[in-house]
C-alpha cells in the first residue's frame, strides 16, 4: 500500500477586489447590528436609538451600493440581457462589447462629473440627513469615486474585449461566473 502524498496548499494571492468586498461587508455587518440594536432597543427598552434612519439611508446604504457596482464590474458580474448577444459572430460580439463598454464608460464619466459638483455644493451648504443633525454630505463624494472607478473598469474592459478575444468578458449566467470564479482559485492553488 502507498502512502498519500501531500503537497503543501499555496498561498492564495491578494486579489485587488478584496479592498473593494472586505469594506462593503464590514459596512453591512456594522449596519446589521446597528438596525437590530434599535430594533431591540425600541421594542424592549422603548428607547430607539437615535438617527439609526438617517445613518443607514445616508451613510451604510451608498457605501455598500457603490462598492457593490464596483466590485460586480470587477468580477463581471453585472446583469446582462443577451438574447441577441449570443446570437452573434464571435468577431462581432468583440467590437459589440468595445462599443457598449465605452459607451458605459462615458455615462459613468458623465455621473462621475455631475456628482463631483454635486457633491461640492453638498459640502458648500454643510448638508445633513433631512431635518436631523447628521452629517451626510461626505458620502456625495462616493458618487464621483465609484463611477469615476467604473468609468476606468469599463475603457479596461473595452480594450480588452478587442485586444484579448480569447477572454471571457461577457458572462450571461450568474452562476458561470462563480463556476469560474472557482476554477480561477483551483487553477491559482495548482500553479
Amino acid at each position: 500500500m502507498t502512502e498519500p502524498t501531500v503537497t503543501a496548499a499555496k498561498p492564495r494571492r491578494l486579489r485587488p477586489q478584496l479592498l473593494i468586498e472586505v469594506p462593503a461587508v464590514v459596512v453591512t455587518f456594522v449596519m446589521m447590528v446597528h438596525i437590530t440594536a434599535n430594533a431591540l432597543m425600541r421594542t424592549f427598552l422603548n428607547d430607539p436609538i437615535p438617527n439609526t434612519l438617517e445613518i443607514t439611508q445616508y451613510w451604510y446604504l451608498p457605501i455598500v451600493a457603490f462598492l457593490g457596482f464596483i466590485a460586480a464590474q470587477a468580477r463581471g458580474q453585472h446583469i446582462a440581457a443577451d438574447l441577441v448577444f449570443e446570437q452573434l459572430p464571435d468577431v462581432t460580439k468583440r467590437f459589440f462589447l468595445a462599443g457598449i463598454f465605452t459607451l458605459a464608460a462615458v455615462v459613468a464619466a458623465g455621473f462621475a462629473w455631475f456628482g463631483w459638483g454635486e457633491a461640492q455644493h453638498a459640502q458648500e451648504i454643510g448638508k445633513t440627513a433631512g431635518v436631523s443633525d447628521v452629517v451626510s454630505w461626505p458620502t456625495y463624494y462616493l458618487v464621483p469615486l465609484a463611477f469615476g472607478s467604473l468609468t476606468f473598469q469599463f475603457l479596461w474592459t473595452a480594450v480588452r474585449s478587442v485586444t484579448h478575444p480569447e477572454d471571457d468578458h461577457f458572462i450571461s449566467d450568474p452562476d458561470d461566473a462563480l463556476v469560474l470564479d472557482q476554477l480561477a482559485v483551483d487553477e491559482g492553488a495548482r500553479k
